[in-house]
């Protein structure tokens, strides 16, 4: 019997069992309609990435019936053949190896042959380019396979016929059907078509024939993966497809206006338009040699396709029809074809990073493993893009991202289950003593406490009211209980606020952890919003009990940040989670050295080094706490925002003045500073504690060796 219990407790056997499942559904969902469209847009950023190809291939121009075409020719069009006899002419004259022609001729044009006057001028206009094309002995002209259903709802394919002086030359005649693939892009080019047992082939494959002279084998084998044309093996996509390699976007050819090419000295544009340009065309060899493709570019002849290259460098442009035959002709010149990548090999790959990020995902945090796989993510497209680059293969990227995912998925839900048993526990045994939201970010974080603890530099918070033993004697216990306990459960729920952890209660003191048992590096500072809170707290929680004014009690707050050891500490049988070492001891001083200073939250040297850019305080004094030697200054946290002007001017700024004339000893200055603030601060504890001190050393001046240091005789 399969123990699945213990399969489900062996991470080796998830990690197999994940890797197996989440490659089989990648292969099941990329058969999807909506996958198929990834990997369509997929191969157009791959493009996109490889950009034009380099260097150019300047063997092939166009010429294009342009804007300039449009506006410049005496007739509109669909222009009468004579036009194109001047073409063809005119380019044979310049030199070109071969025209190929984007344009159907199948209706019939007696037009005027030309409107210039010369021999030809009264031959019929389509005689006149038969005959221009049977002179020429290097054009291939355009026709399509048509489409339409016969009389009792039959389907029929026929050949386009071309007007009859042109079917008697002995022009080749080339497909220009194109196969736009679901979301009305081109990305492939058809290799032939059959239509009963005839074999036709589009404009490109014509053009290759009748420039290397060759002619292809129609016996073989169509249903063989490469298409055979001469010494070239054509990989196929379909059945009679391949992928077009285009060299770049729309005008990567050099293009030429049909109008540039037929005005000469004979031929008469209208208008400025005449400049016989083609004269200098022939002079400057533009054509000589060159494959010339010759059809539609203006956009409002709409034969401008969509293509991988459509939207590129932040531009949106179409691609003209004559212009993809051009790309198709310089692939099968050049050879360099695009396939897919073999499939075994695709699998073998799939396989290997989906073990990689189930690995990963199941002994790595969720973030982490999330961002690894990210990683793999991005290197796989990368290593595809360069595959495609270099070797002109298409990797699809759609298994890959299905199975990441799906494997990031599953690993996740089995963390989730599997994690939830032991999070239940941990949860138990801290509650005690930690924020529920703080024991979450240790679960989610894997930052757990040690038994026995460890070095950590955090924030100590210590808080004590002041004068409850009076008020505890002038009141019954219940009053006091209660009130102690409201008390102390709302200064809880501020330090849980701020992801404090409450270390202990001792009787009405408080002790409270900021940066441990989960450690966060703004622990002073949050030490310092939770301590003005709880100032402000308390005076909430008098004005709801409003009772006579002797009931009302403060607080004294002590914050000293340092490195402790904490942790689970204790014995065998007992044991509790706290800090230790001599910098807890401080922070305990420092509350009560609110006593001395009338003041609410005094702040150590080393936790205001933390948040002096944040904090507003005043410096203190200079003192040395019972049991330390070395002195620290303290400061009065006054608040975590800018003070009011007067508080600014008076606390702190002529306080300071006051401070400074102090340690230099100058008392009757000093006197003068901390009087100015008392007289708009009269309750002021500092001025009154410094006023005193100030009176005092006027007449028992201190000795020389004085260092200012206040020394505390007790805690």
């Amino acid at each position: 019997m399969i123990n699945f219990k213990n399969i489900l407790n062996s991470k080796s056997s998830i990690l197999i069992f994940i890797t197996f499942f989440s490659i089989i559904f990648a292969y099941l969902f990329s058969a999807l309609p909506i996958i198929e469209d990834l990997n369509l847009k997929s191969i157009d950023v791959l493009f996109r990435f490889r950009g034009p190809i380099s260097p150019p291939d300047t063997s092939i121009v166009i010429v294009g019936i342009d804007d300039q075409t449009l506006a410049s020719l005496p007739n509109k069009y669909p222009y009468p053949t004579s036009y194109y006899a001047k073409l063809v002419n005119n380019l044979m004259e310049a030199g070109a190896k071969l025209i190929v022609f984007d344009i159907e001729f199948s209706e019939s044009s007696q037009n005027p042959a030309l409107t210039e006057t010369d021999e030809n001028s009264e031959i019929n206009s389509d005689l006149y380019f038969a005959k221009a094309v049977t002179d020429a002995q290097n054009v291939v002209l355009a026709t399509k396979v048509v489409f339409d259903y016969g009389s009792h709802g039959t389907e029929n394919f026929y050949i386009l016929p071309l007007l009859a002086p042109l079917m008697r030359s002995p022009a080749t005649r080339g497909l220009v059907n194109v196969f736009e693939d679901s979301d009305g892009f081109l990305r492939r080019y058809m290799l032939f078509q059959q239509i009963q047992n005839n074999f036709y082939y589009p404009l490109a494959i014509e053009a290759y024939k009748k420039l290397e002279k060759i002619e292809i084998d129609p016996d073989q084998d169509l249903a063989a993966d490469t298409f055979i044309l001469g010494s070239l093996r054509i990989p196929k996509k379909t059945f009679n497809s391949t992928y077009i390699n285009f060299r770049g976007p729309a005008e990567t050819f050099n293009t030429y206006s049909m109008a540039s090419v037929i005005d000469d000295e004979k031929f008469d544009l209208m208008g400025d338009e005449d400049t016989d340009i083609f004269e200098m065309h022939k002079e400057w060899g533009t054509f000589k040699d060159k494959i010339v493709f010759v059809g539609a570019t203006a956009e409002e002849m709409q034969d401008n396709k969509l293509t991988p290259f459509y939207e590129y460098e932040g531009r949106k442009q179409k691609m003209p029809g004559v212009e993809m035959h051009a790309n198709a002709l310089s692939m099968l010149l050049r050879g360099d074809f695009i396939k897919e990548l073999n499939s075994w090999l695709i699998f073998i790959f799939v396989v290997l990073i989906t073990f990689l990020a189930t690995f990963i995902t199941l002994y790595s945090r969720p973030v982490k493993a999330f961002l690894l796989i990210i990683i793999i993510l991005l290197v796989t497209i990368a290593c595809f893009a360069l595959v495609f680059t270099k070797i002109h293969q298409i990797a699809f990227v759609s298994k890959p991202i299905i199975s990441l995912f799906l494997t990031f998925l599953s690993s996740l839900t089995f963390k989730a289950i599997t994690e939830q048993r032991e999070k239940r526990r941990i949860k138990q045994v801290f509650k005690q003593y930690v924020a529920q939201n703080v024991v979450e970010k240790m679960l989610s974080s894997g930052q757990l406490p040690e038994f026995g603890g460890e070095r950590k530099t955090i924030t100590i918070l210590f808080s004590d009211i002041r004068r409850f033993t009076t008020f505890s004697e002038s009141h019954d216990p219940e009053t006091v209980v209660s009130r102690l306990s409201e008390y102390l459960t709302e200064m809880v729920k501020v330090l849980f606020k701020y992801d404090g952890t409450l270390d202990k209660f001792v009787g009405d003191e408080i002790m409270a952890l900021f940066g441990a048992p989960y450690y966060y590096t703004d622990h002073a500072e949050r030490a310092c919003y939770a301590a003005l809170e709880m100032v402000e707290q308390l005076r909430q929680i008098q004005k709801r009990w409003s009772d006579s004014k002797h009931d009302i009690f403060h607080i004294g707050i002590g914050i000293n940040t340092g490195k402790v050891i904490v942790g689970n500490l204790g014995s065998n049988q007992l044991f509790d989670y706290t800090a230790i070492g001599d910098e807890v001891n401080l922070g305990a001083r420092l509350e009560g050295t609110n006593k001395e200073y009338q003041t609410t939250i005094i702040l150590s040297e080393s936790t205001y080094d933390l948040v002096k850019d944040k904090a507003k305080v005043r410096e203190l004094d200079f003192v040395r706490v019972m049991g330390k030697t070395k002195p620290i200054r303290i400061y009065e946290l006054r608040g975590m925002s800018d003070l009011s002007q007067i508080e600014q001017d008076y606390i702190i700024d002529i306080f300071n003045e006051g401070l400074q004339f102090y340690r230099d000893r100058c008392w009757s200055d000093a006197l003068k500073s901390f009087r100015r603030v008392l007289r708009y601060f009269p309750s002021d504890g500092p001025s009154r504690v410094y006023t005193i001190r100030c009176l005092d050393y006027i007449e028992n001046p201190p000795p020389p060796d004085w260092d200012g240091v206040y020394e505390f005789k007790k805690k």
